[in-house]
């Protein structure tokens, strides 16, 4: 039986924020009118403003601004910042699959709109709540969202939102096996999109008519209305949404028992979720996949793809966090009635007070006269405790201080064992003559970024990587990568610096237990990785997320990496592409971090960017490699001026 049901993800994409995809610019502009303004609403509006913008380059990073607008509506009450904050948060949860911590700052947003009756950004709020309870098959809550979602935008009449819900509902029916509930409201959702030619509607409704009909034993109907909505889909140019349809019309083909015909749709559909990135798809994919092989006796690949399936599925499932979450809805909807409660108690208070009579404002003022001599016998008695306290206060501030030095003590012998642990410069004097130099800045006393040596039979391996985080648990998580880099290469005799880097990204989700959903840490590195052979002046390299730059006749030739960090998120079977470079006398290798090009500074306090750290090094590349490094750490302390470091700098260079 077909599995995946449309128009649960795409409601999504429709009811999402519009966000316009921001340059840089745009996030500086911002930025600077956010230092500008005194107005707290305004500031909070202007930080959701920067993460929207981030959300194209790097919503990783701008997480940060959002989170800063939820503290501040927090602290000033600002029930529309709450919602829209929470939701913004909750939506990244979601993009990362972490559906249990997405739903826990949904309610909270649904709760901050239903006190500031922001409908609109409250049905956005409902409705993809009803998304995340049909991927995890909680179908009665599923309905009971979208729902909501339709009571609201009847109200406000908003008929694509309306058509959208009603497909949403027949999802929730279907899932309740109340077939001819879904039948009706996919035919309502129908009606509605054809008005007004919407073709995404259209389609994705068709391929759920074909699901239900497929269940009620008409193979031939089902099959009709699928050809429609993969017809549209092609229409439309929406690949990633064709999947879907594929993997629909596959099962049709495995349950006729045509499993040739079945195994084509399977695979032109898995090929095409892998290249978009569609979890659902993907995961539905191999699962058809697993069942038509096991009917073709190739059990083989079926166990393959199933695991394969198993796996994306549990990723995308999380049942003990989804238990907290219900337990917070169910909280929230307690405290929501204790307030109701407290309310008509004050209301029979005050009625109270209208029927007292003269005999107890008499004994109000006894209770006055008695409080007063008690108040007076109080502050006697406090004086001494208060006494007593600013002793024991300046007790406690030694003590303080002792700790804050036994920490910083901790934290410099941190630094002294992670310094111990990076490799001895002098490994790259024989292979680069001409000479190189490493501009290394911690933001605090230990580091998040990290550089590595060593060699094996006649090449010399260097890497830089950019761990998650800064001080105390970057320098962990810097501690990790060297270790198994060394691994790889010494004890692994791994040479290729693309199947290192496979072998890495493996070793440390092992070493973080990212298979186990319930411990599971999203840490990870950014890394670009060369080897180098100086008598043949031939260079290898691969990176996960990080270049490498080569300096030759004043122009730098960049080769980009991989866009896929190492662990947290990524697959296990993530490959690395590798990079054969033949050098040339008097070129210039550069391998870099993201702190140097990040940092805030200069006259109107922007960032230094990539584009101008590349001009840079063009204009000093003539000086020797040592004054290199001088320069440049002066030009970003300059740049830098009164402002705070914000991250780990890394930049090494070297000359062939």
């Amino acid at each position: 039986m077909k599995r995946f049901t449309f128009l649960v993800l795409f409601l999504f994409i429709v009811w999402a924020p519009t966000i316009a995809e921001a340059q840089q610019a745009k996030v500086d502009s911002l930025y600077k009118e956010y230092s500008k303004t005194t107005t707290d609403t305004t500031k909070v509006n202007l930080l959701i403003d920067i993460y929207s913008s981030y959300q194209k380059l790097n919503p990783a990073k701008g997480i940060s601004y959002v989170r800063e607008a939820l503290e501040l509506a927090e602290r000033i009450k600002y029930n529309k910042g709450i919602c829209f904050s929470d939701f913004l948060i909750g939506k990244y949860y979601m993009d990362q699959l972490n559906n249990a911590e997405a739903l826990k700052h949904l309610l909270k947003g649904a709760a901050a709109g239903e006190r500031g009756n922001v409908l609109s950004e409250l049905s956005i709020i409902y409705n993809v709540m009803g998304i995340i309870y049909s991927n995890q098959d909680e179908h009665d809550l599923s309905l009971k969202y979208f729902l909501k979602v339709a009571k609201i935008v009847e109200k406000l009449n908003m008929p694509n939102r309306l058509a959208s819900t009603y497909n949403n509902i027949g999802i929730a029916y279907k899932g309740l096996k109340r077939y001819s509930k879904a039948q009706e409201y996919y035919q309502k959702a129908l009606i509605e999109f054809e008005k007004t030619n919407y073709k995404r509607g259209i389609a994705s409704v068709n391929s759920n008519l074909g699901i239900i009909n497929q269940i009620l034993g008409d193979d031939k109907k089902a099959l009709e209305y699928d050809e429609i909505a993969l017809t549209t889909f092609q229409e439309m140019k929406d690949t990633a949404s064709e999947s879907g349809i594929l993997t629909n019309i596959g099962e049709l083909y495995n349950g006729e028992k045509k499993y040739e015909k079945a195994l084509g749709y399977y695979l032109k559909a898995m090929k095409t979720a892998e290249k978009y990135q569609k979890i659902e798809f993907k995961s539905d994919a191999y699962d058809g996949l697993s069942k038509v092989y096991a009917n073709l006796n190739n059990y083989k690949l079926a166990l393959y793809y199933q695991n394969r399936h198993i796996a994306l599925k549990d990723s995308i499932h999380d049942e003990q966090g989804m238990l907290q979450v219900q337990e917070m809805e169910k909280r929230l909807d307690n405290e929501k009635q204790e307030k109701e409660i407290e309310i008509l108690k004050q209301k029979q208070e005050i009625q109270d007070l209208k029927v007292k009579t003269q005999s107890e404002k008499i004994k109000r003022s006894n209770v006055i006269i008695y409080s007063v001599a008690g108040i007076l016998l109080i502050v006697l008695m406090m004086s001494f405790f208060i006494y007593k306290a600013y002793k024991q206060i300046q007790k406690t501030n030694v003590e303080l201080a002792e700790k804050k030095k036994e920490i910083q003590d901790s934290i410099n012998y941190a630094k002294n064992i992670q310094e111990a642990m990076l490799p001895d410069v002098s490994i790259l004097s024989k292979h680069f003559p001409n000479g190189g130099f490493g501009l290394y800045m911690p933001k605090d006393i230990v580091s998040g970024d990290f550089y590595w040596f060593n060699e094996l039979n006649d090449l010399v391996y260097f890497a830089i990587a950019d761990c998650t985080g800064h001080g105390v648990p970057g320098a962990f998580m810097s501690m990790i990568g060297i270790d198994k880099l060394n691994q790889s290469l010494i004890d692994k005799k791994i040479e290729a610096p693309s199947e290192i880097l496979s072998a890495l990204n493996i070793s440390i989700k092992k070493a973080l237990k990212q298979k186990d959903d319930s411990a599971t840490s999203k840490d990870g590195m950014d890394i670009a990785l060369c080897s180098f052979n100086s008598k043949t002046k031939l260079l290898n390299y691969a990176g996960a997320n990080r270049p490498v730059w080569i300096l030759r006749r004043n122009e730098i030739i960049e080769f980009k990496p991989t866009k896929s960090s190492i662990a947290g998120f990524t697959d296990n079977v993530q490959v690395y592409e590798g990079h054969r470079i033949q050098l040339e006398s008097e070129d210039i290798i550069y391998m870099f971090t993201d702190g140097f090009a990040d940092q805030f500074g200069g006259v109107n306090k922007k960032k230094y960017m990539t584009k101008q750290l590349k001009q840079t090094l063009i204009d000093i590349h003539k000086l020797p490699m040592n004054e290199q490094e001088f320069k440049l750490k002066d030009l970003f302390n300059e740049w830098k001026g009164g402002l705070e470091q914000i991250d780990d700098v890394l930049l090494l260079g070297f000359k062939v």
